[in-house]
């Protein structure tokens, strides 16, 4: 079991003021299987908050994204959460909630392959809510370098909204998580 959770508190001087905190805790915890452990389930959960200021005054850099194949795959690089209304971009959010579920397999001493759950939600206020969530499901294939895998991703994003692929590929080195 892995796990971090800095916070960050700000003070922005100058026309205006705006004082926050911004929090972030992320976990991870695997469960291998088998007499060679030979399959793993790994499991991440992630949670962010920026406690103070609205979303028009939170600095665009410090927002909360979501998307992309390290958070909810399925979904475009920081696609999950508000959007502006005038042209659908993405704008952040002030709240995170993140997790993940894989079923990762070796089947040879190179060759794995992985089945996926991601589901993450980014919110316009201090915490998400039911409707900002969103989920995506997924296989991949994994070669190990000796170093960390090369990753190959296929995901399908559930719930799609307007400007959503129907899928997406990923491909990276290392785990996700």
């Amino acid at each position: 079991m892995a796990g971090r959770g800095p916070a960050e508190p700000t003070v922005i001087l100058g026309d205006t003021s705006l004082n926050y905190v911004r929090t972030q805790a992320q976990g991870s915890i695997y469960f291998p299987f088998g007499e060679t452990a030979s399959t793993v389930i790994a499991g991440r959960l992630k949670a962010g908050s920026m406690l103070g200021g609205t979303l028009p005054e939170a600095p665009a850099a410090r927002r909360f994204y979501s998307g992309g194949g390290g958070s909810v795959r399925g979904y475009a690089y920081q696609a999950i959460g508000p959007r502006l209304k005038s042209n659908n971009t993405p704008q952040g959010g002030l709240s995170l909630l993140e997790t993940s579920i894989e079923v990762r397999h070796r089947f040879t001493e190179r060759w794995g392959g992985v089945a996926f759950v991601d589901a993450g939600a980014v919110g316009g206020a201090q915490t998400p809510s039911l409707d900002d969530f969103r989920a995506g499901v997924g296989v991949g294939v994994r070669y190990d370098l000796g170093f960390g895998p090369i990753r190959a991703d296929i995901a399908i994003p559930l719930g799609k909204r307007v400007g959503d692929p129907a899928f997406q590929i990923y491909l990276s080195i290392g785990q996700s998580f």
